[in-house]
């Protein structure tokens, strides 16, 4: 019987609220002058900028721990797990090109759409699913991996050559390509195989971890803050490094923080998971309400910097959350029933037919 992984749905839901801080963030770290609440806001922005590492960590975890044993039709896994996310994804995208095309960002065109379409980039957060998509090809190559070899060799070879890649290898969309976020899906396989001894390890060490991660935020916050407000060179692979090493201590030290949560509260628990079932609408979603929400607050001559976080923080979070919850369980709810009213207009469609012959 497989071990109950509560924590890693806390984990998502964490992982999920954060984006949508980064973006509500992003505004005021880039407009305010020097300040302390400038300062605030870069803390806020650089503490929560771990998230496509953690999603592809947590997305591999799930995928190995499912199928480490079970049987695995290569074929049949790419046709649901893609079919679950692209469908929504190329929605999404004409949703956002229509509204950019209403506003006039945009005019109509056919092989700009399909451009975009494939490039993930209507808009600015949709180029997670180009990366995901590209890992869901090559899962089978990973539990492949992961089932024959040594995993302690595997996840310190993953390290190595994605160190590497980050240093020598650079191009224009390499912020969606696997081989960037390569450490973390390997990771997340790595985790799933000794779930057992990487939770032991972890608790036994996690006033180090906490503290660790406690003091690269502040070092990651200092560095953005050297080179965005004082506008001072920086070496562009230390950076890299930091947000690499700072993304891998966020993902052990939320991970904690869920395994803490999911044993001790179970109202906190409940509500992380609904979180966490709808956390793949709520990320397609916010960035349009957060449009919206910033047209709002311009034609109302709100200008204030702090101002406008809080309001967006309240219309976004207050809309884009609960209806993603309950659009997620009226799905959940009414698709097995539209699936096998359909099965059974199917078999009635074709007795009919036997009947006539």
């Amino acid at each position: 019987m497989k071990k109950r992984i509560d924590e890693i749905y806390v984990l998502r839901a964490m992982a999920c609220l954060s984006v949508i801080l980064v973006h509500l963030s992003a505004e005021p770290v880039v407009t305010l002058k020097r300040s302390y609440i400038l300062s605030a806001f870069t803390l806020l922005n650089r503490a929560v900028q771990y998230t496509t590492p953690a999603f592809i960590f947590i997305s591999a975890f799930l995928l190995f721990y499912i199928y480490k044993d079970k049987d695995f039709k290569y074929f049949s896994f790419l046709k649901k797990r893609l079919s679950t996310i692209l469908i929504p994804y190329f929605i999404w995208t004409i949703i956002y090109y229509a509204y950019f095309i209403y506003k006039g960002y945009y005019t109509f065109s056919v092989s700009f759409f399909i451009k975009n379409l494939m490039l993930a980039k209507m808009c600015y957060h949709l180029y997670f699913i180009l990366t995901i998509t590209q890992f869901y090809l090559l899962f089978v190559v990973f539990r492949f991996l992961y089932k024959k070899y040594n995993p302690h060799l595997l996840v310190i070879l993953s390290l190595i050559i994605n160190v590497l890649f980050m240093k020598y290898i650079y191009f224009k969309y390499v912020d969606r390509f696997f081989m960037q976020y390569l450490f973390y899906f390997s990771f997340g396989c790595y985790v799933a195989t000794n779930i057992d001894y990487f939770r032991g390890l972890l608790y036994k060490w996690k006033y180090v971890v906490f503290t660790m991660h406690g003091g690269i935020i502040i070092y990651y916050s200092y560095q953005f803050y050297q080179y965005q407000t004082l506008k001072k060179s920086v070496n562009g692979y230390l950076v890299n490094m930091t947000w690499f090493v700072f993304s891998f201590l966020a993902i052990l030290s939320l991970y904690l923080i869920g395994v803490m949560i999911s044993k001790k509260s179970k109202f906190i628990f409940g509500i992380c998971k609904q979180v966490s079932d709808a956390s793949y609408y709520i990320y397609l979603s916010h960035p349009l309400i957060l449009i919206i929400s910033n047209g709002i607050l311009n034609r109302l001559g709100i200008i204030s910097i702090f101002g406008r976080f809080v309001l967006n923080f309240i219309i976004v979070l207050g809309t884009v959350v609960p209806s993603s919850i309950v659009y997620f369980n009226v799905k959940k709810k009414t698709m097995p029933l539209i699936k096998s009213k359909l099965g059974l207009s199917k078999y009635k469609k074709f007795k009919g037919i036997l009947n006539k012959n």
